[in-house]
């Protein structure tokens, strides 16, 4: 089918705004009439008439619109056709409780109110049923029963697996992130672009645009391609108000299109596998690399309401989940963002984050005024596996004040006034593993010695 006229997708696009008034005004009738009764206050009943009138114009001018919405192509036809036309009848049916309350329409039921009591039961049936495919078609099949306690179908479980090599890299790793932040808008009811992510059979049918994957060349796939526009191209995916996929996320579809050829059977173990996937995947399932230093699995911790995510970024500060449905975060306080701030002032802005602390997987204070005494308050974020405190007035000190981080892997402290002395905080910690200390007064010749040491991290000093 050729594309409908921009006008008509552009028009279209109301649906969602305007199918909200005839559910408000078919619903008001329905009420209006039980409380006349219930109330025996016959004054409700003249609302009625209005009611049921604007929500039948209002329902007409939904499915025109609908129909518009629905050339797009981006939604399975069969859906689209239960939705269209119990919308259609749901239309029609408000019609004729409006002709019958004006007394246009008898029914032989011998009561005024057991007519109009029987066309308005009818209404708010037919609303619900036209809703609930309208839930369908925008947020997938499955979504009114999801979290249903009962009688709802049983997903696969997968085998549990105690190393990351044994893990399925379609299985474990990419289809939970198609699931968390794709299948939403691509799946068998609603397909944007025509694509559907639910499964092997339909990533490979791709979608209007072509294949949503090439394998072996993720640079030119578009799945890759539109996950890594600017967030403001209308191409950019997924689009506003949804949650962005993680760096970490698109390594992940990354490495299974160049390195897996987007196998959906071959193992960890089978490919070659960077380093640095190798981590991500034993975040993501919760299982430590065998003979790392770093290998510290995921903490268990609360989930962050959003009030407080809205107090702490007030503050200039700026959150990324690293793992989805984790509550574990990136934490990023912009470079020279504090530059008209007092100590006291930062200080005030790192408080802001204790009531998030334990949440806090990576944190990101560069060129900030950070001085020793604020990182008696980082100490206290005891799930950090990665600080970066770059060209801050930090000293031996305040480096000491993080001996006690024993998740900490990574801490870069470029262009700081630490020296040799720090060496032996860095010994206490015992999952550190790099330190970045580049334009510091620790020397090549302090290191030598250091390194036979046990449980000495790595250290680079940029030469």
């Amino acid at each position: 089918m050729d594309q409908a006229p921009d006008i008509v997708l552009f028009l279209g696009r109301f649906h969602p705004l305007i199918v909200h008034m005839p559910i408000g005004f078919l619903f008001f009738a329905f009420l209006l009439e039980v409380f006349s009764k219930w109330k025996k206050n016959n004054a409700l009943l003249a609302g009625i008439p209005l009611a049921l009138l604007m929500g039948a114009i209002t329902a007409t001018i939904s499915c025109i619109l609908g129909y518009m919405l629905s050339l797009s192509g981006d939604y399975e036809e069969s859906a689209v056709d239960s939705h269209f036309w119990f919308g259609i009848a749901t239309t029609i049916v408000a019609f004729v409780a409006w002709l019958i309350r004006i007394d246009k329409i008898k029914l032989p039921t011998g009561s005024n109110f057991k007519s109009n009591i029987a066309t308005l039961t009818l209404l708010v049936i037919l609303l619900s049923i036209t809703g609930h495919y309208g839930g369908n078609l925008t947020h997938g099949s499955d979504y009114l029963v999801k979290y249903l306690p009962f009688g709802k179908e049983e997903k696969k479980e997968l085998v549990a697996i105690t190393k990351v090599e044994d893990a399925v890299v379609y299985d474990y790793l990419v289809e939970p992130i198609l699931d968390n932040k794709c299948t939403s808008c691509h799946n068998s009811s609603k397909k944007k672009g025509g694509l559907s992510l639910i499964d092997s059979t339909s990533i490979s049918k791709g979608g209007k645009n072509g294949d949503a994957l090439i394998v072996g060349n993720s640079a030119k796939s578009e799945m890759i391609k539109r996950v890594l526009l600017d967030p403001h191209n209308d191409d950019f995916m997924p689009p506003e108000g949804k949650t962005p996929l993680t760096e970490e996320e698109i390594a992940i579809l990354t490495y299974w299109i160049d390195n897996a050829n987007a196998s959906y059977s071959s193992k960890v173990t089978s490919i070659e596998t960077p380093e640095n996937i190798t981590h991500i995947a034993s975040n993501m399932l919760d299982i430590p690399i065998e003979g790392q230093k770093g290998a510290t699995k995921l903490p268990t911790v609360s989930t962050i309401n959003e009030e407080v995510i809205s107090t702490v970024t007030a503050q200039g500060f700026t959150l990324r989940e690293l793992v989805f449905e984790s509550s574990l975060y990136e934490v990023v306080l912009p470079p020279k963002s504090t530059k008209n701030s007092t100590p006291e002032e930062i200080a005030k802005k790192i408080e802001s984050l204790s009531n998030i602390k334990d949440n806090i997987l990576w944190f990101y204070a560069d060129d900030n005024g950070i001085t020793d005494k604020h990182l008696t308050q980082i100490s206290g974020f005891k799930n950090l596996q990665k600080l970066s405190l770059n060209n801050n007035a930090i000293s031996d000190k305040g480096i000491s004040f993080l001996e006690n981080l024993n998740s900490l892997n990574s801490l870069n402290i470029y262009n700081t006034q630490a020296s040799k002395n720090s060496l032996n905080t860095f010994l206490k910690m015992k999952n550190l593993e790099h330190v970045y200390a580049w334009k510091t007064s620790i020397k090549e010749e302090d290191l030598e010695s250091f390194k036979e040491k046990e449980n000495a991290p790595s250290i680079s000093l940029g030469n």
